[in-house]
């Protein structure tokens, strides 16, 4: 049996949660609402979170993120990806800047436009 302890962060309480795994069954503890028990489940079952950072461009460095959450164990490889991006074009708000760069559908966009 596998237990951890964390604050939830999933609004502004911060319950203190604790998740227990047991025979592929998670339960929590200390959730104020259900969104709590949600985030716990995710936590201990298969965490994922949203990755921030800047990739290049031929106009400088832009800022980019998921546009949805990604494994927890996924985050190197795709830190790779976006090292190793060269993009050369201008990115706009939105724009993709690495299409599925998770290999489950996530994209990572751009959070800036590349400077003039």
């Amino acid at each position: 049996m596998e237990e951890k302890h964390f604050v939830c962060i999933e609004c502004p309480r911060g319950c203190m949660l604790t998740a227990t795994f047991k025979d592929g069954a998670a339960q929590v503890r200390g959730n104020m609402c259900p969104r709590g028990k949600k985030y716990a489940e995710a936590e201990i079952t298969e965490p994922r979170r949203v990755l921030t950072s800047t990739v290049r461009t031929a106009y400088g460095l832009v800022p980019v993120k998921t546009n949805g959450e990604i494994k927890k164990t996924a985050i190197f490889d795709v830190m790779k990806k976006i090292r190793a991006a060269y993009i050369d074009r201008r990115l706009d708000l939105g724009d993709i800047a690495i299409a599925d760069a998770d290999g489950d559908g996530v994209d990572v966009i751009s959070c800036g436009r590349s400077s003039d």
